[in-house]
């Protein structure tokens, strides 16, 4: 008795969620039209605001732009500066590359000065020895 109880509890109750819990379109579509009509008046009223705002605040308005297109150039600056630190740092790289190929030249240069002085000194001490 228990379990048929339980069953048709169990049925009613899902069919009440699942009844109550369906939207038809047309209750869908008059909530989204309701939603749209919010936003479009939200919409014309900051229209409105900002442009009471230029009209009140010319001057500001004014000095906001200026800044917008001062920040606009020192962004455009600050990527031709970047692009410049990046030619230097490859310029540099190259560049230390070339002194590290010189270091090597002098110190096999200093190896060969050093050999000959050597020899000079052998030279010299036979010849003084005869």
């Amino acid at each position: 008795m228990f379990k048929k109880l339980f069953k048709a509890g169990a049925v009613l109750g899902l069919s009440a969620v699942v009844l109550t819990g369906c939207a038809t379109k047309s209750y869908v579509d008059e909530q989204d039209a309701k939603i749209l009509e919010k936003l479009n008046a939200l919409e014309s009223k900051v229209t409105k605001m900002e442009q009471m705002h230029k009209e009140e605040h010319p001057k500001i308005v004014g000095k906001i732009e200026d800044l917008e297109t001062q920040v606009g150039n020192i962004q455009a600056e600050h990527e031709d500066l970047k692009k410049q630190i990046k030619a230097i740092d490859e310029k540099a790289e190259k560049n230390a590359a070339a002194i590290r190929g010189l270091e090597d030249r002098v110190g096999a240069l200093e190896a060969k000065l050093d050999r000959l002085s050597e020899n000079i000194e052998r030279v010299m001490r036979k010849s003084l020895a005869k």
